[in-house]
């Protein structure tokens, strides 16, 4: 289950958002995807508050405070075979607060739904519909992928910053 999960992950997650402007994706926004987006980011502060003491104060810096909580996650759940479905819940703690810090700081978008090779994921989009970054499934990305879909590399990608 966890291989062919990967695969699956592997084969889709290669889209980056810095690609979303050449491909001709449909952003759909979605009232309850921010509701999501607002829980599970308050769910992610307090996580990291309690369990890493690290306070996180929704700036850019904040991201990359994650990276190295992250990187452990992803060494434990590679090395476990973590089950889908906690894999995707860590992803939404983690990829919900940098989305919000994301949309905080630096556009005026909003959250909803971006449809990729057939399946839906959680997405900021512009007002007019088109999708500009999807960070709950680069956080999957960054579980199962290891290194190599490094969140503070992506983040810095997203804003510019290279």
């Amino acid at each position: 289950m966890f291989k062919k999960f990967m695969t699956v992950i592997t084969t889709l997650l290669f889209v980056t958002s810095i690609q979303a402007k050449d491909m001709n994706l449909n952003f759909t926004p979605d009232p309850n995807v921010s509701k999501l987006a607002e829980a599970f980011s308050l769910d992610c502060v307090d996580f990291v508050g309690r369990k890493f003491n690290l306070i996180l104060d929704w700036s850019d810096e904040s991201i990359f405070k994650l990276e190295p909580i992250l990187a452990n996650l992803s060494n434990y759940a590679r090395a476990s075979n973590m089950p889908a479905e906690q894999v995707n819940d860590y992803a939404k703690i983690f990829g919900f607060y940098i989305g919000e810090v994301y949309r905080k700081n630096h556009a005026d978008v909003v959250w909803g739904g971006v449809e990729i090779y057939g399946r839906q994921h959680f997405a900021l989009g512009t007002k007019e519909n088109k999708p500009i970054i999807w960070p709950v499934t680069n956080v999957s990305k960054r579980i199962y992928l290891g290194e190599e879909a490094n969140i503070a590399t992506y983040y810095s990608a997203v804003v510019g910053k290279q």
